[in-house]
């Protein structure tokens, strides 16, 4: 197997792929297939018509489009040119679509037919300059074929250095207006080669790739990460799990990756037992957090080499991933270990380091750390402090191993009447349950205890669950005041576009049914 060599770029990496594997499927996307030297060539040939339009080097281009072969093409290509990449949801509606357009101020835009309503009802179509449409016509935007305009002969490439921007991700802004994240070339490039060497990836995989390519789960440790091995990429434009069990037997996939709730729903599919899954070789999960008994379950039915990782946006991806080698209760139970060449430690809300074993937040000093928050110097400064670390506002604790163990999101901790309570404990013991399909606890104002736990579960189909029985259960496991004071029974939890629960939606609408 040849060893992934790390490039400072991303447009090396492109350019290393195609001398390596020029005439070998690069991305298939249920429309079409493209090989590494036709991906490359189109993206130089998009380049050249961005060019044309007067997009150069820095210039915002955003892209709002599903996973499919011309998503893939317009990141190659405006990284070629050293513009910047702002990717974003295409189901965001109005408001949305405005706050990300006005703040990133982009030069053009390319959009699918589903998101032209949306678009039309914001007020900032008349800023940028340039819509491009694709896979569909409209007289007011541009085709995207039409900026096909040429061959090119490579000569579209703009010299990059490692630290200029790659993309600027905007977060999901769960406790305010989404933050523009903005991610070098060294940054992404480095992350992604990472995730290659840990989970042994070569030109002979097959990754099959779910996770959104607005989010950066799906460009650092898939689409990017497939490029830097040479490997082969299957595109899945709408998350389906039927159809990815439907893929994975067609496509010989050997990499899946995604968030909890995709392979759990795998599991559920009628006939599961039926497709050929033998293909499957190794595989992350990650971007939430999930049961040892979830992992162990996916692990032994699924059969395959399914690992933890723990990421942020802010880290271009992944900080820690379980080892190849690693006994069976580390994979099941941690997080793993950081990445080669990543530090991190826990700390207090002083920022001191805390000793092993200790519950604090979560810092990270990684090659993978952003450069800040666009046109955010103050909340960059909350978050990136000296000798470039960056405080995640997640919190967990180092085994003596050195394994990091995840225990919840900082803003998320319940205090009741005085005691620390953590989410995360109460949801992976209610994930134990048979009847249990999701949960997300949170905690609600009380008058007297300053808060009180709340457990939302969801059952399976077909299941039934009096309030008590949760709570006994709780109880039977937990010490006594982590028991839920209520139980709310629902038919769907929401979740963002990246498989997280929307806890401050949630909360914030139980609230507002108690008033």
């Amino acid at each position: 197997m040849r060893k992934t060599q790390f490039k400072e770029t991303i447009n090396e990496l492109i350019n290393e792929s195609v001398r390596n594997h020029g005439d070998e499927e690069a991305v298939y996307d249920q429309y079409g297939r493209l090989t590494y030297s036709e991906l490359l060539r189109q993206s130089i040939s998009l380049a050249a018509g961005l060019r044309k339009l007067g997009i150069k080097k820095g210039d915002r281009v955003a892209v709002c489009l599903p996973n499919w072969n011309e998503t893939v093409v317009v990141f190659f290509a405006t990284a070629r040119l050293g513009a910047v990449l702002v990717p974003f949801n295409p189901t965001y509606r109005s408001n949305e679509i405005e706050y990300i357009l006005k703040n990133s101020e982009p030069e053009v835009l390319f959009i699918n037919k589903s998101f032209t309503e949306n678009l039309k009802k914001s007020s900032v179509l008349p800023l940028v300059k340039h819509v491009i449409s694709v896979r569909f016509h409209e007289d007011d935007f541009i085709p995207y074929q039409k900026l096909q305009i040429s061959e090119g002969n490579g000569t579209t490439e703009n010299t990059v250095s490692p630290e200029e921007l790659f993309c600027i991700l905007y977060t999901s802004g769960t406790t305010g207006r989404p933050k523009g994240v903005m991610i070098s070339h060294r940054s992404v490039s480095k992350c992604s080669t990472a995730v290659v060497r840990e989970m042994r990836c070569n030109e002979e995989d097959v990754f099959i790739i779910p996770a959104p390519l607005f989010h950066i789960f799906g460009i650092a440790c898939n689409l990017i990460a497939a490029v830097a091995a040479g490997a082969r990429m299957v595109l899945v434009e709408k998350y389906n799990p039927t159809l990815m069990l439907e893929l994975i037997e067609q496509e010989r996939a050997t990499v899946h990756q995604g968030v909890p709730t995709m392979f759990l729903k795998e599991l559920q599919v009628p006939g599961f037992e039926n497709y050929d899954l033998s293909s499957l070789r190794t595989g992350m999960v990650g971007a939430a957090p999930i049961s040892p008994e979830q992992m162990k379950k996916i692990r032994e039915k699924m059969k395959f080499h399914l690992c933890q990782s723990f990421g942020t946006t802010e880290t271009s991806g992944g900080i820690t991933i379980n080892r190849y080698d690693d006994d069976e209760a580390s994979i099941l139970d941690t997080l793993g270990k950081p990445f080669e060449g990543i530090k991190i430690k826990i700390v207090n809300e002083f920022k001191e380091e805390l000793p092993v074993g200790s519950t604090g937040e979560i810092a990270v000093h990684s090659f993978g750390n952003m450069k800040g928050y666009y046109k955010l110097p103050e909340k960059t400064n909350e978050v990136l402090g000296e000798g470039g670390w960056y405080y995640t506002g997640d919190l967990g604790l180092l085994d003596e191993e050195g394994n990091l163990r995840y225990v919840g999101r900082e803003k998320e901790v319940i205090i009741r009447g005085g005691l620390n309570i953590y989410p995360k404990e109460i949801e992976a013991l209610l994930y134990e349950h048979d009847n249990i399909s999701e949960a997300a606890v949170i905690g609600l104002p009380d008058e007297i205890l300053g808060e009180v736990v709340c457990a939302v579960v969801q059952l399976y189909p077909g299941k039934n669950m009096p309030e008590q029985e949760v709570k006994n259960y709780v109880s039977a496991h937990l010490a006594k005041y982590k028991t839920p004071a209520s139980v709310i029974f629902v038919d769907h939890i929401p979740m963002t576009s990246s498989g997280k629960t929307q806890k401050v939606k949630l909360k914030k609408q139980l609230i507002h049914e108690q008033k």
